[in-house]
């Protein structure tokens, strides 16, 4: 199992979710700004939006992180 989890197919997979996550919490972001505006009863969308983008970011920075490693 660690060696799969060091691998390079695994850093890539993670790359890729990375990237929907950042994608979908774009979009959750977006579709909730036009729909219904910045008001305070859609703050639960913006906090998920945000938290997907976050959680995408930090694997990039760990994908950058492990492919300097090697």
């Amino acid at each position: 199992m660690k060696r799969f989890v060091r691998s390079e197919a695994y850093a890539r997979v993670r790359l890729v979710s990375a990237g929907l996550f950042i994608l979908f919490g774009g979009a959750i972001l977006v579709k909730t700004v036009s729909s219904v505006g910045l008001i305070s009863a859609a703050m639960p969308a913006y906090v998920l939006g945000g938290a997907m983008i976050a959680l995408g970011a930090f694997r990039y920075r760990d994908y950058l992180a492990a492919r300097n490693r090697r």
